[in-house]
């Protein structure tokens, strides 16, 4: 049940976020999961609990937007940088992918 609510929870993201892609001057959107374990093999146990392994649960890696050559957006809007104090108050949203591991 669990994972069958979260297959249905990123369906509705992405469904939501759909309609952006019309709106901006890109084509589509990446929706990119990364599953805890496969990262922590590759980075030499960097991130293992020390209660064990990590869930079985996928995290989300990140929303990016691209062009269909393969090409994506950057330096997007040079009339409206990046304010880093609009999300300061979510830290741990910010920080890389041994967050998404169950400790």
């Amino acid at each position: 049940m669990k994972a069958s609510s979260g297959a249905l929870i990123q369906a509705l993201v992405a469904l939501s976020l759909a309609g952006l892609s019309v709106s901006k001057d890109f084509d589509f959107f990446y929706f990119v999961q990364q599953w805890p374990g496969s990262y922590c093999d590759t980075q030499q146990s960097c991130c293992y609990p020390t209660t064990g392994k990590p869930a079985p649960d996928f995290g989300v890696h990140g929303l990016w937007p691209n062009y269909n050559d393969g090409t994506y957006p950057s330096n997007c809007d040079s009339s409206n940088p990046f304010d880093q104090s609009k999300v300061t108050p979510t830290p741990n949203l910010l920080h890389g992918v041994c967050k998404i591991v169950s400790y």
